[in-house]
């Protein structure tokens, strides 16, 4: 029986503070695209929507295999229009929300995907967001009905305020997981995490 979930993963990003391709970095012998598309397509979602720049034709021919491609036309709107595009190609799959996760963070467990999927089907209608110690991190599930909403976010908005605005129920889920906080985003992020990896 198909799953009424997706999986998306973010990587439209100009990766302009690393000065290369975030989803191509080393994640412990495995670049971080096919790392997070890994720890996505491990909590039973199908398929795994990759958002790309249009012209992102190097992370395009690195895509894991059972990975779709979705071009994302105008990246520079930033990370609420790469999730709109996401979003809206799984609810012309007939999927009813997505497990949403960022190519930047690497280090997220497959029990916390897991679990928010699992959490999206009890309650589909609901934004599922882990937090660590109090702190919401990545990823999240989204309704994909809200694909439209998120087209028509005013400038400046980011999804949260977006699902404030709506009044969108967002049910937080408490787990043991640091990596849902990691976000490599400068070359000294690449080099603590590398760290964290050999000891």
């Amino acid at each position: 029986m198909p799953t009424p979930g997706a999986g998306i993963v973010l990587a439209a990003g100009s990766s302009s503070r690393m000065g290369r391709p975030k989803a191509l970095l080393d994640a412990g012998g495995r670049t971080f695209l096919e790392k997070v598309c890994s720890t996505v397509a491990a909590a039973g979602v199908q398929p795994v929507l990759v958002v790309v720049a249009h012209d992102a034709q190097e992370i395009t021919a690195a895509l894991p295999k059972d990975c779709v491609p979705v071009p994302n036309p105008n990246p520079e709107l930033g990370q609420v229009s790469s999730m709109a595009l996401g979003l809206e190609a799984a609810l012309q799959l007939g999927k009813r929300w997505a497990l949403v996760a960022l190519v930047d963070h690497p280090e997220v467990a497959v029990e916390t995907a897991r679990l928010l999927a699992k959490a999206a089907d009890a309650e589909p209608g609901a934004v599922h967001v882990p937090t660590y110690k109090g702190e919401r991190g990545h990823p999240v599930v989204v309704p994909t009905a809200l694909a439209p909403s998120l087209f028509e976010a005013q400038e400046g908005e980011g999804a949260r305020d977006v699902f404030s605005r709506l009044g969108i129920l967002v049910r937080e889920h408490a787990v043991d997981d640091p990596g849902i906080l990691l976000d490599v985003d400068k070359p000294g992020d690449l080099r603590k995490l590398r760290s964290r990896d050999r000891k």
